[in-house]
């Protein structure tokens, strides 16, 4: 355990210390400005949805067929945070110890697993964890608790500091890891963005089907997620961790180790046996 903790503050430390290069990473269009006209229409977007689409939302599972509600039951903890966190978490951990053990081969191997592996938990983690916290400091009830309130507007009530999960509703928790995770990989794996990026939007959406969530909440989670992804694509980017940068400010993931290399790093009860020197013969085998 110190091991591991000793090599996590390593890490960090090196990422905080890391030299920025130039030229600087841009991320497709968005500049400065582009990046603040986006951000006020997707607020302008959330903040019609609330007004115009939300409160028909109240009692729609309700209106759905069986076989809906029961595929968006299976599909929709995809976006439960646990479900990424944890095996990425874990790999972290084993690829950070590995950095400190082994030849000099298998360190640097390990590094490059390591740099990846955090690129992707630094991209999912921190935005889950404050938006967990934002939620339930909002206290907007969700939709299935709205249902049951008093009074005109109820999706429009926000409790604050309650605390209570029926009341975490804004933003949405499981969007906001859906699209963070879709794009972090989609950064890593470019020939499957379009997939990755599909993919998310379904997940996303069952939260409303479900009535757990208003369309505001997905989409709200659903920029952060994204924005905060981005954020930290060009965090690395710029260090030229992970990511390269063209000499117009593209961003390129850079090329990992291969398997045949990344084999240095399983346990040895794990890689395949070297033939035993004490082996019959095949053609005694066959007197």
């Amino acid at each position: 355990m110190r091991l591991l903790l000793q090599s996590i503050a390593d890490a960090l430390v090196y990422l905080r210390r890391r030299r920025i290069g130039v030229p600087r990473p841009r991320i497709g269009f968005l500049g400065t400005w582009e990046a603040l006209a986006f951000a006020a229409l997707t607020v302008g977007l959330v903040v019609a949805l609330m007004l115009l689409v939300d409160p028909m939302v109240p009692g729609l599972r309700l209106k759905m067929p069986a076989w809906l509600i029961i595929f968006c039951e299976r599909i929709t903890d995809l976006g439960f945070s646990g479900v990424v966190l944890w095996p990425l978490g874990l790999s972290l951990a084993y690829a950070l110890v590995m950095t400190r053990v082994g030849d000099t081969v298998s360190r640097q191997i390990a590094a490059s697993v390591a740099a990846r592996l955090g690129f992707l938990f630094l991209a999912i983690a921190p935005i889950g964890l404050g938006v967990a916290i934002i939620k339930h400091a909002l206290g907007r009830p969700r939709p299935h608790a709205a249902f049951m309130m008093r009074g005109p507007n109820p999706e429009l009530t926000f409790d604050f500091f309650i605390w209570k999960s029926s009341f975490a509703s804004f933003p949405s928790g499981h969007a906001t890891t859906t699209f963070a995770c879709a794009v972090a990989f989609a950064a890593l794996f470019p020939r499957a963005r379009t997939i990755l990026l599909l993919l998310a939007v379904p997940v996303a959406a069952t939260r409303v089907v479900l009535g757990s969530h208003y369309p505001s909440d997905v989409v709200a989670g659903a920029f952060l997620g994204t924005a905060f992804s981005l954020w930290m694509v060009k965090v690395f980017a710029a260090r030229r961790l992970v990511f390269a940068v063209d000499a117009h400010g593209a961003v390129i993931p850079m090329a990992g180790p291969s398997a045949g290399r990344l084999g240095r790093l399983l346990p040895a009860a794990l890689l395949p046996a070297p033939p035993s020197s004490t082996a019959v013969p095949a053609e005694e085998a066959r007197q």
